[in-house]
């Protein structure tokens, strides 16, 4: 019988890896009513809560090693290892050890197989995406589609990539070089978006937010056209740079910024060619709006995107994004408020006085008949949940 023989089971998967995942969910009603709270002294809460964090980026996630002198490191005693143990009881609250010989806190864990079940569901819908741009291909050549795995049968047969599930014709472009044998990073199962041999790139999901992926490789002949990839290159460097000059100009005005590089209204902007001096015109009319109104609120890309089309005049609408879609797609209507009227419109759907414009946003999206792979597509690329 070993030592660890009778503990409970490792609470997170072995492979569970939350390193990129900078933000560590709190429930903080949880934690106030928590016995945590109101048990332990100030110095054994402080302690808990660095080692919480601390476990949220060891692997496995929402584990600790069962060591006074890495517990004493992480709590923020140094190397001051008598001062830990004085403390160690209060600080380590909740924990178990369990039968891999390390501490586990059942609530972390809780939080860390959300996100990792979330990490893999985004490689997934990635994946379909990537596919159903694949399969466009394969229904001009008059070939058979390519099928993807559900979540669950492709997290069990270990996050197959394109090369892996469809071997027999993905490796026809990968120059002589086996793919299967690339190196996998542990628990992140890496980008693949139908690339030739060494180009396959890790995702990153804080997230946060989707980005902009390069577009999806032929399949056949692996090579896609170099002037798009100039185009995406361009457009993405364009974006960014808009959303850092919007960023400057809200936190002079003491505002808390939110604008980014892969908002889809940046990207429609970038396409109509919009100049830096025709978005510092278009941002002083939205703050001389706000001011007007005495809206304290800062200034966002929905509400800047009317007066972008105002300085750009365009030939449609009243926003740039809504009336020209950036990148022709279909979905891009539920990816800005004008967007969203607009479709409402379109289905006979009209905000009723006094209505929350997201209580309307729920009406139009749920009468659009949006399948569930259109609802992915939409968190995976725009960051839209519907």
């Amino acid at each position: 019988m070993t030592v660890f023989e009778g503990l409970p089971a490792p609470l997170t998967p072995p492979d569970c890896d939350l390193r990129d995942f900078a933000f560590m969910p709190l429930d903080v009603a949880r934690l106030r009513d928590s016995d945590l709270a109101i048990q332990v002294g100030a110095e054994e809460f402080r302690s808990a809560v660095l080692l919480w964090c601390a476990a949220w980026h060891q692997v496995p996630a929402a584990s600790l090693p069962d060591d006074d002198k890495a517990l004493a490191a992480l709590a923020g005693y140094g190397r001051v290892v008598a001062e830990w143990r004085k403390h160690r009881d209060g600080a380590l609250y909740g924990w178990v050890k369990c039968d891999d010989g390390r501490l586990y806190h059942p609530v972390v864990a809780e939080k860390a197989r959300d996100a990792w079940l979330a990490k893999h569901k985004h490689a997934h819908d990635k994946l379909v995406d990537r596919v159903r741009k694949a399969n466009k291909q394969r229904e001009q050549q008059q070939l058979l589609p390519w099928a993807v795995p559900s979540l669950e049968d492709w997290i069990a047969a270990g996050f197959p990539l394109e090369s892996e599930l469809f071997p027999a014709e993905s490796d026809c472009g990968s120059g002589g070089k086996n793919l299967k044998g690339r190196k996998r990073s542990a628990g992140n199962p890496p980008e693949n978006p139908l690339k030739g041999e060494g180009q396959g790139e890790g995702y990153k999901k804080d997230i946060a937010a989707a980005a902009l992926h390069s577009p999806a490789r032929d399949p056949v002949d692996n090579s896609p056209p170099p002037s798009e990839a100039q185009w995406r290159a361009a457009q993405e460097e364009c974006a960014a740079g808009y959303a850092k000059l919007l960023n400057s100009l809200e936190q002079v005005r003491g505002k808390r910024s939110k604008f980014v590089s892969t908002d889809i209204r940046l990207v429609a902007w970038e396409r109509l060619g919009l100049t830096r001096e025709k978005l510092v015109e278009a941002y002083h009319l939205a703050v001389a709006e706000r001011e007007a109104a005495e809206d304290p609120s800062p200034v966002n890309a929905g509400f800047l995107d009317v007066f972008v089309a105002k300085v750009l005049n365009p030939a449609e609408g009243e926003s740039v994004a809504g009336a020209r879609p950036a990148t022709g797609d279909p979905l891009a209507w539920a990816a800005t408020a004008s967007g969203i009227a607009a479709k409402g419109a379109e289905l006979g759907i009209v905000q009723d006085d006094g209505e929350q414009f997201p209580a309307f946003k729920l009406r139009v999206h749920a009468a659009a008949n949006l399948s569930d792979q259109d609802r992915a597509r939409l968190l995976a690329d725009y960051g839209v949940r519907t």
